[in-house]
């Protein structure tokens, strides 16, 4: 099993409108297209996207991951969402290869559990193929992941 280490593309990451945040409880939405994680031909390889940094008072209270189009090209391939103490605190283990709305235990939007912090940690996904095919098979699949990260210095 070998792992990729990959940073997500600045382009994708959109701060949300004050409109967009009312909407939709989220204030920040990352997009990872399968070619951004391509990479490792073994069937149990994991592609580790870094998503940015917390700031250095912090919580996640809310996660989702939209699966736009399901991912094709291998036979088992799974996402988590977290940060770097815990990599599935935000989204836990869960298929990417059918569209639809994930969040923690099946739920669509997640309340993230161990989502706090008093220093800077990194945001990251990470993706685990677990049987036939591998990450660089891919051929179809995009996913947006929202988040609502709080800078608690912000709130006195």
């Amino acid at each position: 099993m070998a792992d990729t280490a990959i940073t997500i593309n600045d382009d994708r990451v959109t701060p949300l409108s004050i409109q967009e945040q009312a909407a939709t409880g989220f204030n920040t939405k990352l997009t990872v297209l399968y070619s951004d994680i391509a990479y490792g031909t073994g069937s149990t390889d994991t592609v580790t996207m870094t998503l940015g940094a917390t700031p250095a008072k912090w919580y996640v209270d809310r996660a989702m991951v939209n699966i736009s189009t399901a991912f094709a090209g291998t036979t088992a391939l799974t996402v988590v969402v977290g940060q770097t103490g815990d990599t599935d605190a935000f989204i836990t283990s869960q298929s990417v290869l059918t569209a639809g709305v994930l969040g923690a235990a099946g739920f669509p939007v997640a309340t993230a559990a161990n989502s706090t912090g008093t220093s800077s940690v990194g945001l990251r996904a990470v993706f685990t193929n677990a049987t036939g095919g591998s990450p660089s098979a891919l051929t179809a699949g995009a996913l947006d992941i929202y988040l609502r990260i709080k800078d608690t210095t912000e709130l006195s």
